[in-house]
């Protein structure tokens, strides 16, 4: 059996008028990806905060190896091997790969305050063959996709020597392939020794990546299962208490055949050339596509966020002129961006602005 890394016995958090943690036993062994699932609320974060040292536990034992330990900051966390990949990344935007990797602990040159940049690029590259990454570490961070700066997470995190990484809805915002990529980086990890917790609502994925799965509910820890002999209705009958049965929802036997959208010759260089669909009424319609074939500009142009040289779109049969996401808005059409916090949220107003 492999070395257990991490161990928590009978761990309670309390807030105000809450009992977030009610007496939760926890492992992770080298070399083990250890999912952890549960619905909202359950307390998974609190748990992986606890181990980070953002949060302090009220009650129960923490043991790194064979050594009781009180992680009492964040900073002690990344002193004893612990790095945490948040589901919104803590990168700067406007500084590069390597500035990201390093900031806080920069390699100095000979000049008091100036940052050795030769040295953060060298060791991110060593960083970046490891996991068998083709990036360059002088591009900004505001220029990578989400999954790309997720793999500048994770060589952050091995850059403080990480034998326990936590990794918080991962594949929540890639693509498949992107999936695929980081499933194969995480394989890495684990013939590196490394011990990685994996928190993710698809349920799917634990039986590509994970060796046990941990159940949450209501603050407790349910129960921890090999993951082999797990199937997808039994985590889920534990998550929420109860046996879920699947249902198909019900099909229209007559289904609207009233056109709401359409779309004609749209053209925009070479992102977009001579795109044509329509949408009904009460009708989903996908779009398939390797990286770059388009799907989000067309998408972007619709709404008015990008423009287009050429080509018609219609509302009900009637051609409109969208310029602007409020010429969009105003015709009744929403969009939800891949990068929610980049693009689709104001961060400094309140939910209700």
């Amino acid at each position: 059996m492999s070395e257990v890394l991490i161990q928590m016995e009978g761990i309670e958090k309390r807030f105000p008028g809450v009992l977030a943690l009610d007496q939760c036993h926890f492992d992770l062994r080298a070399s083990e990806v250890h999912a952890l699932v549960g619905e909202n609320g359950a307390g998974k974060s609190t748990l992986m905060k606890i181990i980070g040292g953002i949060y302090r536990k009220d009650a129960g034992h923490v043991y790194i190896g064979d050594q009781e330990i009180e992680i009492e900051n964040p900073r002690m966390a990344q002193g004893l091997g612990i790095s945490i990949v948040h589901q919104e990344l803590n990168l700067m935007p406007h500084l590069t790969v390597a500035q990201n990797i390093f900031i806080g602990r920069e390699p100095r040159e000979k000049i008091p305050f100036m940052m050795d940049d030769k040295a953060a690029n060298k060791e991110s590259i060593r960083l970046f063959e490891m996991l068998n990454l083709q990036l360059d570490p002088e591009t900004k961070i505001a220029n990578l996709t989400i999954a790309k700066q997720q793999m500048v997470e994770i060589a952050k995190a091995l850059s403080f020597n990480a034998k326990i990484l936590i990794m918080d809805e991962p594949t929540a915002a890639l693509t498949d392939t992107e999936i695929e990529d980081l499933f194969t980086i995480i394989k890495q990890l684990r013939k590196n020794g490394v011990g990685i917790i994996h928190i993710s609502h698809r349920l799917e994925e634990l039986k590509l990546i994970s060796d046990r799965v941990s159940v949450m509910r209501d603050g407790r820890m349910i129960d921890t299962l090999l993951t082999k002999d797990a199937s997808v209705d039994k985590i889920i009958s534990l998550m929420v208490g109860r046996t879920i049965y699947e249902s198909e929802p019900e099909l229209p036997e007559n289904p609207s055949q009233e056109v709401v959208l359409e779309v004609r010759n749209l053209n925009h260089g070479k992102a977009l050339r001579d795109v044509s669909f329509d949408l009904k009424k009460g009708e989903i319609v996908g779009f398939a596509g390797l990286i770059g074939a388009g799907r989000t500009e067309v998408a972007r142009a619709i709404f008015g966020a990008d423009g287009f040289t050429s080509g018609e779109i219609y509302i009900k049969g009637q051609e409109v002129q969208i310029k602007t996401p409020k010429d969009a808005v105003a015709y009744g059409i929403g969009y939800l961006s891949e990068d929610r916090k980049r693009y689709g949220l104001t961060l400094g107003m309140d939910i209700t602005e």
